[in-house]
C-alpha cells in the first residue's frame, strides 16, 4: 500500500513539475501566447475528452513568417491501440488514463488582415501518466490469438516517454488587434515503448485451463491520428 501512495504521489508530483514548466513559459516575454480546447482521434482508438483538462500552445519565438513553437496539452484517453504484439487488434489496448503531449515545430505563416494561415510541423513527445490496459479489449485479442473460448489477463503496463512527429495547419481569425480565434488541424505519429507485466489464462470449453506469462518485449502504445483543436491567441 505505502509503494503505491508513494508512486501515486511521485506522478502527481511529475505533472505539477510539467504544469508549472508550461505555465511558466505562458508567462514568459514571448511574442504570443495561445490557450486552446483540443480533443484526439487516435487510429484504431476511443477518441479523448471533447476538452482538455490542460493545454497551452502556441508559444514561441518568430522571424518574420518562420518561428519555432511549442506547448503542451494534457489529455483525457479513453483508450489508445497498441503495436508491435505478436498479434493484430483494431480496438485500444490501454485505457482510459491521462496522456501529455508536447510538440516541439518549425511554423510557417502568411499574414493577411482578416486572416492567418499557418502551416507547422516537426516533432512530438508523448507522456502516459499512470497507463492500465483494457483487460476487457485484451481478453478479447488473446482468446483469438490463442484460439481459446476463453482468456483471462492479470497484467499492468509501464510506458517511456515516446517520440515521434506532427504535422498540421491552422487558421487564425484577427478578432481585434490583440485577439484572435483559431481552428487547427494536424496529424501525428507517436510511438512510446511499454513494458507488459502479468500473465493470462484461458482455454477452450471442456478442456484443461492453461496459464502464460506475458511476453511481448517489442510492444508500443501507438497514438496515430488527428488534433483538432479550438482557441485563442492573445499577442502582446
Amino acid at each position: 500500500m505505502k509503494i503505491t501512495v508513494i508512486r501515486g504521489l511521485y506522478k502527481s508530483l511529475q505533472l505539477f513539475v510539467l504544469t508549472g514548466a508550461i505555465s511558466w513559459l505562458a508567462g514568459s516575454e514571448l511574442l504570443a501566447q495561445g490557450i486552446s480546447f483540443s480533443y484526439l482521434v487516435p487510429k484504431n482508438g476511443y477518441v479523448s475528452a471533447p476538452v482538455s483538462p490542460f493545454s497551452v500552445r502556441g508559444l514561441g519565438y518568430y522571424f518574420g513568417p518562420v518561428g519555432i513553437e511549442t506547448g503542451g496539452s494534457i489529455y483525457s484517453m479513453s483508450g489508445l491501440a497498441m503495436d508491435k504484439l505478436p498479434f493484430e487488434a483494431d480496438k485500444p489496448l490501454t485505457g482510459p488514463h491521462f496522456s501529455m503531449l508536447v510538440p516541439v515545430e518549425l511554423a510557417f505563416k502568411i499574414d493577411t488582415k482578416i486572416v492567418t494561415w499557418w502551416i507547422r510541423g516537426g516533432a512530438a513527445g508523448i507522456w502516459h501518466i499512470n497507463p492500465r490496459l483494457n483487460e476487457g479489449n485484451f481478453d478479447r485479442v488473446l482468446r483469438d490469438y490463442e484460439g481459446w473460448d476463453v482468456a483471462n489477463t492479470d497484467a499492468t503496463i509501464k510506458t517511456k516517454i515516446g517520440l515521434g512527429w506532427i504535422a498540421g495547419t491552422s487558421f487564425e481569425w484577427h478578432i481585434a488587434k490583440e485577439f484572435s480565434v483559431s481552428t487547427e488541424v494536424s496529424y501525428l505519429s507517436v510511438a512510446s515503448a511499454a513494458t507488459l507485466n502479468g500473465d493470462y489464462i484461458g482455454g477452450v470449453q471442456g478442456g484443461s485451463l492453461e496459464t502464460k506469462a506475458i511476453d511481448f518485449p517489442d510492444a508500443r502504445v501507438n497514438l496515430e491520428g488527428f488534433e483538432i483543436s479550438l482557441g485563442v491567441t492573445l499577442r502582446r
